[in-house]
């Protein structure tokens, strides 16, 4: 009778070894899996950067631009400019040049006095509004972001830069305005609040730097008239909508938003 071979038995795995086998063996295996898609993601965007064209952005100068300076004549008495005086929303598909703005800026808020007066007044001399220019197609500026700087006692009249981006398509689509389809520029009026407040001694007096923007509205209105331009002020917008694209200090309330352009009408 043939003997049976001896079988020896398994040893039984230590249940300490138990404890931390399963929790290896599973993190080995999440580990593995991440490796595997980060690897995919990796080979993924290469492929597509190499595909891409390479985008250069250029910074704008960090000095302020300096403007031309304005003409205090022109072929038009007021009393024609106002008789002609027209809101005008559509505009060509042209750029400005670089004297056409300067001269709508200074118009807005231009120093004409040694005192500091301006060419719009203001409650208790307080000046609490500042004009922001959104260059999309002006001749000599890059596209983007600019603060007027008008002057104090002296004029200065130059452009601050702020930041080099393209605008007018985004508002157009946040505004779902057909004035700010083709519009070459816009300028954007804000306005203090607490400042002109100070003026008064702490008293809130919005109503006056709206009353103030009013006054560079109709001025911006009649230079434009004069230079054969049209532009539409526009007060209805979602200001959270417009802070999310032009930098505007948080101090500032939105007013105006100013489209102008070559008339298409």
């Amino acid at each position: 009778m043939k003997k049976t071979a001896k079988q020896t038995p398994l040893k039984k795995i230590d249940p300490q070894v138990k404890r931390w086998i399963i929790p290896a063996l599973t993190a080995l295996v999440v580990f593995s899996a991440f490796m595997v898609v980060l690897m995919t993601r990796r080979t993924s965007s290469t492929n597509q950067t190499q595909n891409q064209p390479v985008v250069t952005t250029n910074l704008l100068p960090s000095e302020n631009v300096g403007l031309p300076a304005p003409d205090f004549r022109s072929g038009n008495s007021i009393e024609v400019v106002l008789k002609a005086r027209r809101t005008r929303r559509d505009f060509f598909d042209k750029e400005l040049t670089l004297k056409q703005v300067s001269q709508m800026l200074w118009a807005g808020q231009g120093v004409t006095a040694d005192w500091g007066g301006r060419s719009a007044p203001s409650a208790k001399s307080t000046y609490p509004l500042s004009l922001f220019l959104i260059a999309s197609k002006v001749a000599g500026l890059e596209a983007g972001e600019y603060q007027y700087v008008p002057g104090d006692r002296t004029p200065v009249h130059q452009l601050k830069p702020i930041k080099e981006v393209e605008l007018q398509q985004a508002i157009f689509e946040a505004m779902k305005e057909s004035s700010f389809k083709n519009a070459p520029a816009i300028i954007v009026i804000t306005g203090n609040m607490d400042k002109m407040a100070e003026s008064y001694g702490g008293i809130p007096h919005d109503k006056e730097v709206y009353l103030e923007a009013g006054h560079v509205g109709e001025n911006l209105y009649l230079q434009a008239e004069s230079l054969k331009l049209g532009l539409v002020t526009i007060s209805g917008f979602d200001e959270a909508k417009i802070r999310d694209l032009v930098t505007i200090p948080a101090t500032d309330t939105i007013i105006y938003l100013v489209p102008f352009g070559l008339p298409n009408q």
